[in-house]
């Protein structure tokens, strides 16, 4: 009622998310959905990577070697560890170390166990290459996405941007597809506007607020989400101090318990704790 009908959504695109989006957008003319850049950026490198081998070797050989390594003097030089999800949107820092690695080997300043385990690294240094190349595309790319948003004009603004690089023909590629999807996602704006295209501010947010949880381990983290626009926004001791003073915990949580009702871990916690009997969750 304050704010208004949302201007746009932003979203990683998900199969869970978009009947919802689609039905919002039918009953609020006028609403943008905007897919995440950088989950497009990490699906391009994902359909590229799949298909490479030299990339699937050289994953496999470097967790090898940092096995090998890691209880040793050398253990600094254990790889950064690839994340079980959205693996594709955190290759930079396994293509840094490994550039990292190699300069050392060049400069002969590696220890004898280093050069047994990490030699096999000058085999790949045209690949490495074209991989940092494509992810200084990406960079380029989020950079410019993150501070200056989303319009009409950032795909010629990025052209601009990558011309600059000297590129390898497989970030070319990387480039032209990114090219093309800020192109159709930069449709949705209006003259003069700029649209959001990252959901990294949200994913930020939801990583501050399960931190909080942590201090409020015994309550439940639905009712916690109130907490948001009091860590979010700009507030004086006074204002807090009103806050407190006008709305008590005990009613915050009454509140929250009317509108959510039971959670599903409510209720499972209710249930494994409780043999005797099974919760009703109605």
């Amino acid at each position: 009622k304050r704010t208004g009908i949302p201007r746009q959504i932003v979203s990683d695109n998900g199969t869970d998310l978009n009947g919802g989006v689609k039905l919002f957008q039918q009953q609020h003319e006028g609403v943008a959905h905007v897919h995440d850049l950088a989950h497009q950026a990490a699906n391009v490198l994902k359909q590229r990577r799949k298909h490479d081998q030299r990339w699937s070797e050289f994953v496999a050989k470097l967790a090898t070697a940092g096995a090998q390594v890691r209880q040793t003097r050398e253990a600094h030089l254990c790889p950064p560890t690839m994340r079980p999800k959205a693996r594709f949107m955190n290759l930079a820092p396994m293509v840094r170390f490994a550039n990292r690695l190699l300069r050392l080997l060049d400069s002969r300043g590696a220890s004898a166990r280093a050069e047994a385990c990490y030699g096999w690294l000058r085999e790949y240094r045209d690949c490495l290459t074209n991989w940092t190349s494509e992810q200084i595309v990406v960079e380029v790319a989020l950079t410019h996405i993150r501070t200056r948003g989303l319009d009409c004009a950032t795909a010629t603004k990025l052209d601009a941007a990558w011309s600059e690089l000297s590129l390898t023909a497989g970030a070319s590629e990387v480039a032209a597809r990114l090219r093309t999807a800020v192109r159709v996602e930069g449709l949705q704006a209006e003259p003069g506007e700029k649209l959001v295209a990252s959901t990294e501010v949200l994913e930020s947010v939801f990583g501050k607020l399960k931190r909080l949880e942590g201090s409020y381990s015994g309550d439940d983290f639905t009712g916690l989400s109130l907490a948001v626009g009091a860590f979010l926004g700009e507030s004086s001791e006074e204002q807090v101090r009103e806050a407190l003073e006008s709305v008590p915990k005990k009613e915050a949580e009454s509140w929250a318990k009317k509108l959510f009702g039971p959670t599903v871990q409510m209720v499972r916690r209710l249930f494994v704790t409780t043999p005797e009997s099974v919760p009703n969750p109605g």
